[in-house]
């Protein structure tokens, strides 16, 4: 008797320092563009984080941080799963993905089939790092759920988005935007969960939304989704606590628009590439 009751003496002090269950607290750090570590108790996870183009507009990854993916070094060090939204070079590049996958041989990777052919056809180590590659076949509005590395994730096929354009880029060679298989990503890390749409419109994507089956504690609004049309999406169809901007331009002149000037007290900011904030 005395032996039971001292074993339920130890049991209640680690429940009340919480021994038993790891921080459920996530930590996102800003990479640039649309790219963000993410890192909880038991996972490392990075998204977009390769973008070489387009760097006159957008404010993509340094070369240091992305050389610093790519060894694994601190905070980068056992990431467990790189996510790309699509092929665009400033949300992707092979080579450096190549390398990463070279480098990084427990890791996994999520990517579209676009994505996925262009690193077959362009990367020489091809063959070493195909096994690290998961890369679903969907068709539009189609969603898959997936357990990479221990992290549950439900990929979702999305209409890229068509109603912005930027001075000076030919978008007839940029590419189809219509053809674009972009992919959104809801992200399960442990009592958070995080939505990332890559550059899906949100207002053109209500049937893919759809396949979004339960609470969204963190989102984005991006590049093609600046007014109040969208944050309503994100706030009253998502239900998302917190809602945070990404996909600035170069010089940010969305800030001075009246449209994003009503929106913003609503959204988080980060200012500068390797800032972090902790979602508790």
């Amino acid at each position: 008797m005395k032996k039971r009751k001292i074993f339920y003496l130890l049991v209640s002090m680690l429940l009340l320092c919480g021994f038993t269950s790891p921080k459920q607290d996530l930590k996102i750090t800003y990479l640039g563009n649309c790219s963000y570590l993410y890192e909880s108790a038991r996972s490392k996870v990075v998204i977009d984080p390769f973008g070489t183009e387009y760097g006159n507009y957008f404010y993509l990854p340094s070369n240091d941080t992305k050389q610093n993916i790519i060894k694994g070094n601190a905070p980068f060090d056992k990431v467990n799963l790189l996510l790309i939204t699509h092929i665009h070079g400033d949300h992707f590049n092979a080579k450096l993905t190549e390398k990463f996958l070279l480098n990084n041989r427990k890791a996994k990777m999520i990517c579209p089939q676009q994505v996925y052919m262009q690193m077959r056809d362009s990367c020489k180590s091809f063959a070493r790092i195909k096994s690290q590659i998961i890369s679903p076949d969907l068709a539009m509005n189609g969603s898959k759920k997936i357990n990479a590395n221990g992290v549950p994730i439900t990929v979702i096929r999305m209409q890229h988005g068509t109603n912005r354009s930027l001075v000076g880029i030919d978008y007839s060679n940029y590419t189809n935007y219509e053809k674009t298989e972009d992919f959104g990503y809801v992200i399960h890390f442990g009592k958070k969960t995080v939505f990332h749409q890559g550059d899906g419109c949100l207002k053109i994507n209500g049937k893919a939304l759809n396949k979004i089956d339960c609470p969204i504690d963190i989102a984005y609004l991006g590049f093609f989704d600046w007014d109040s049309a969208s944050l309503n999406i994100v706030k009253n169809k998502l239900k998302a606590k917190s809602v945070i901007f990404m996909h600035g331009t170069k010089p940010a002149k969305e800030l001075e628009l009246d449209s994003f000037k009503k929106i913003a007290p609503q959204l988080i900011f980060f200012k500068s590439e390797l800032e972090s904030k902790i979602f508790k």
